[in-house]
This record gives C-alpha cells, structure tokens and sequence, in this order.
C-alpha cells in the first residue's frame, strides 16, 4: 500500500456519472440549432478538454459568436438534467473513508456544474478545492495546476495520486511525477487506460481503500 497524502480526482467519469446526460445535452443542442446530427460516437470525440472544445468539436466550428451561442443552449438544456446524474458505487463511502487526506477536483469540466453536482451529493464539505475549467489557468493534461497544488500543501509528489477515468488523466499525473490511477468504469474503459500505463486500475471506487494508506 501507497501512503498517500493528497488525492486529486476527475470528475466527470470518475465520480459522477455524467457523460450520457452531456451526450444528450449536446444532440438536444444540435437539434434546436438547426445543426446537423452527431452520434453519440462522434460527440465523444470531443469529450474531456474542456467546455469550449466539446462544444467547438460538436459543432464543427471555429468561430467565437457561433460556440458562444451553442455553449448558452447547451449549458440551459444540460443544466436539466443535473438532478439525474448519479454518483458511481461507493464514492461517497471512500470519500469518507479518506477524510483526513487531502482531496482535490481538477477538471476541464465547467466550475459551475462540478460544485452544482457536489452540493446535489452534500459532497462540497469533502473536498479541499474544486478547480474546474473557469479557475484552470492550464488544462489537463498540463501539469502546472497539480505542481502548484502540490507546493501549496507541501506534498512531494511521490505522496499523491491523481485518479480519473481517462488516458488525459494519467497523463496529467505522469507529467507532475506522481502516482496514477485508472478507474475502468469511466469513458475510457480499461483497454484504452492499460495503453496509458496508471500506477493501477480499479473497477470500483472501493478499490482504491486496498491500494493506499
């Protein structure tokens, strides 16, 4: 076992189930636009780099007005669905479990919806900090966030573990030197996170109790 003294988690995928609601948001959006169909397939392409590139990639452009106006509609019809988004097995249990460790949400999701998610889940009190799109000054998986969190609490990195659902995740870990963990449940699955090579891989949040202390 690990002795682990900071935890950073994703969050989408990770902790919440809330890529279907975002998928169905997106083609909602598409449709109320006027803009051509994208599969659930194709709208995944875009997922996990932040707010604006999901949308840029969904709606096959470029220009500021044109995503700024999809974001406004997609944001108002995914707001929506936010009562219906699950937490995965356990999370809250293990949360609890490590409640005197430190732990983190960075995210390229939007600030809004994480701490919207968190306060539905009376989760908010369980973290030290949520740093989302709007508060990244560099996203994943871009280092520079964790290497200042990790400086900011005084941990080195080989006492922190970065955990999330996707290869963008364990990389970000990798690139501040610290201990990776891929959970097989997310977007990603477990072939695509093997390819990334996480320090481990866990099907279920309870898991993650066996490999740190």
């Amino acid at each position: 076992m690990l002795k682990i003294d900071m935890l950073i988690f994703d969050f989408d995928g990770t902790l919440t189930n809330s890529l279907p609601p975002a998928i169905w948001a997106m083609q909602e959006m598409l449709k109320e636009l006027g803009l051509p169909y994208k599969s659930a397939e194709e709208i995944k392409k875009h997922i996990g780099y932040g707010e604006r590139p999901f949308v840029s990639g969904s709606i096959g452009s470029d220009e500021d007005e044109k995503i700024e106006n999809a974001k406004k509609a997609y944001y108002r019809i995914y707001t929506k669905k936010l009562r219906e988004i699950e937490l995965y097995p356990h999370v809250k249990e293990v949360l609890e479990h490590f409640k005197n460790k430190i732990k983190i949400i960075v995210s390229n999701k939007r600030d809004k919806f994480i701490r919207l998610l968190l306060e539905l889940h009376n989760l908010c009190d369980q973290f030290t900090e949520i740093l989302g799109e709007e508060t990244l000054k560099a996203h994943k998986p871009d280092p520079t966030a964790i290497n200042a969190l990790l400086k900011k609490y005084n941990v080195p990195p080989e006492r922190a573990m970065f955990i999330g659902d996707m290869t963008i995740d364990i990389e970000t870990g990798k690139n501040a030197g610290m201990h990776t963990c891929g959970v097989t449940y997310g977007f990603h699955g477990k072939e695509k996170l093997k390819h990334a090579d996480p320090d481990f891989l866990i099907d279920d949040m309870l898991e993650l109790k066996q490999h740190i202390s």
